[in-house]
């Protein structure tokens, strides 16, 4: 999709909030550390309880009917659950509050679910098939070879830098004919390719919360390939989740309509916090727009 750029919304969100915030602190840095991302998951939690998704699900909805729903965030554990067997061992790479893994181990109780995650969230309650563990997951090497048949990450990877370890691990761990199975944020093009105003809003839509540079679409598929997986199926649902975006645009709105307010609430309230206000406000035209596109990618191994 190409956008003039003079008429861009975007854009022009970009070059307002310069005029009030200092954006380098948001987005010029990927914030991904271990320390970022226990001190993201405790600042959101009752945010996104009460802003995101009433299910305590952490990503974006899939809404398939073009109107936004609560239901629409079960869109990508269900994709994932039909992959999975009574028999089958999941592992989720990035499993923040559980939502995900916590749903699919219910669903599936005669299957056996892992999660890893940098995060150091200790959840009071699990289930007798879900064993977790705080670590990196670009490092595997607690898990044997071929011991998983489905691995999947829903909008985690994008927090991780270096992508290559990570699939490299996954297919190592991976069962022969298993599926990995990925949602996450691209751009069309390669990054530096854009008008620099674009390049901000697009490293601001991940870097402002614990995400790294988004990369392209090419650099995703590439990693894939390098790796040996298989594409079984590639999805963009960039559309399905403008409702979403719009939604949470029109929230973000009530602190950044007011320049005053927006500078206030910058001042007092902590980035990692306020970084979620960011994506909102600049989210749905980020993907309008045609500058970051979301993706379901199935490989097998």
């Amino acid at each position: 999709m190409t956008t003039d750029l003079e008429n861009s919304r975007l854009r022009k969100k970009i070059l307002r909030m310069e005029t009030f915030l200092d954006l380098d602190k948001f987005g010029k840095e990927d914030r991904v550390s271990k320390e970022d991302m226990a001190t993201y998951y405790k600042l959101t939690d009752i945010p996104f309880q009460k802003y995101h998704s009433k299910y305590g699900f952490m990503h974006f909805h899939v809404s398939k009917s073009g109107k936004f729903s609560p239901e629409d965030a079960f869109y990508q554990p269900d994709t994932v659950s039909q992959f999975i067997k009574p028999s089958s061992k999941v592992l989720e790479l990035g499993f923040g509050k559980c939502p995900n893994i916590f749903y699919l181990a219910k669903k599936h109780p005669n299957a056996t679910f892992v999660g890893v995650d940098l995060g150091t969230l200790h959840p009071k309650n699990t289930l007798p098939n879900v064993e977790l563990f705080h670590q990196d997951y670009r490092d595997l090497s607690n898990f044997a070879d071929n011991s998983f048949d489905v691995v999947y990450g829903i909008e985690t990877i994008c927090c991780c830098p270096d992508k290559e370890p990570v699939c490299r691990e996954v297919q190592r761990v991976l069962k022969p004919g298993g599926q990995f199975v990925v949602y996450d944020y691209s751009t069309p093009d390669q990054f530096f390719s854009y008008d620099p105003t674009i390049q901000r809003g697009i490293a601001l839509f991940t870097r402002a919360g614990t995400g790294a540079l988004i990369e392209s679409e090419e650099d995703w598929e590439q990693h894939f390939a390098k790796n040996g997986f298989k594409k079984y199926s590639i999805t963009d649902l960039s559309k399905e989740l403008l409702p979403d975006l719009k939604r949470l645009e029109n929230l973000s709105m009530r602190v950044m309509s007011s320049k005053t307010k927006a500078k206030v609430m910058f001042a007092t309230l902590p980035d990692l916090l306020m970084g979620n206000v960011i994506i909102g406000y600049i989210g749905y035209d980020c993907f309008n727009e045609g500058f970051i596109t979301y993706r379901e990618w199935i490989y097998t191994k």
